[in-house]
This record gives structure tokens, sequence and C-alpha cells, in this order.
């Protein structure tokens, strides 16, 4: 295989990987086996609140790479089932931050620990070591493409700046 068709075979498993990730069928099995009715963008902004929380949501919509009105659409759905609240700053009325609930913590823990059961499922036939390979060229993988995101960000900003 030549470099080009292992960049197309990468590229062609990045995509079913992405489907395979945004399907609702994922998201059902995860509600059923986990109790909690959450997507897996709503888990990842629960799991940014729980981690770095109380934050503003123009950071954590930063942290989780996803767009302001998008964010706000998922505060709301958490905020409605008692995962985050909003509270405000006490030195500046006009800021507000998120931070998760204890029912918020519990229902992600539930979720992890139903996607950890999943993933163990699947991939009980993998060794230890191609476990941890695959992981480590995963995590290389991400940071790799997000450099060259960033690179090509910084690239337009300068093109606009110079026109």
């Amino acid at each position: 295989m030549t470099d080009a068709d292992s960049r197309r075979a990468i590229n062609d498993a990045i995509n079913a990987l992405k489907r395979f990730v945004n399907s609702r069928q994922l998201d059902a099995v995860h509600a059923a086996r986990s109790g909690v009715p959450l997507n897996l963008v709503a888990i990842g902004i629960l799991y940014r609140v729980i981690r770095h929380g109380p934050i503003r949501p123009t950071e954590l919509a930063g942290l989780a790479d996803i767009q302001p009105a998008a964010l706000s659409r998922q505060i709301r759905i958490l905020e409605e089932i008692g995962f985050i609240v909003r509270v405000g700053d006490a030195e500046d009325g006009r800021v507000s931050f998120v931070e998760a609930t204890e029912a918020g913590r519990t229902a992600h823990a539930r979720f992890a620990a139903a996607n950890d059961a999943l993933l163990a499922e699947h991939l009980k036939d993998w060794t230890a070591e191609e476990l941890t390979a695959l992981a480590e060229q995963m995590q290389r993988l991400v940071a790799d493409l997000r450099g060259a995101r960033r690179e090509t960000s910084a690239n337009h900003r300068a093109d606009a700046a110079g026109s």
C-alpha cells in the first residue's frame, strides 16, 4: 500500500468512525445502558463542566470546540434535566458560569461506566498491547490533526490581516 493509499484508508476510517459516533443508534445504546438520556455531544459538555467548572460558557465553547449557539442548546438541555446550573459572578453580575450538579456528576459517572463496559464487550478479543497501541496512535492522530487545523486557522487569519 502506498502512502497515498494509507492516507485514503485512514480518511475512510475516520469518516466511518465519525458516522458511528454521531449515530442516533449509539446514543440510544448509551442511554439504555446508562440510564442517562443524553447524546455524546451533551455528555462531552457535561464532562468538561465537571473537569473545568465552574466555567464561563465562552471558555467552555473553546474547550469543547463547539459553536456558541450549539453550546447554548446543550447547556439548556443539561440545565433542564438538572445536570448543570448557571451561577453568577459575585464581582460582575453580567458574567455567568456553569457548574455541574451532584446529579450531573452521578449521571456522567454512570455514562462513563456504561461506555467502558460497551467498549470492553466489543474489544474483548483485543490484547492489552493492541489496545495500548491503538490508544497511543489515536491520540497522536488527533494531536497531529488538531495541529494542522490550528496552522490552517492561523494562515487564514494572517491572510485576512494582509488583505
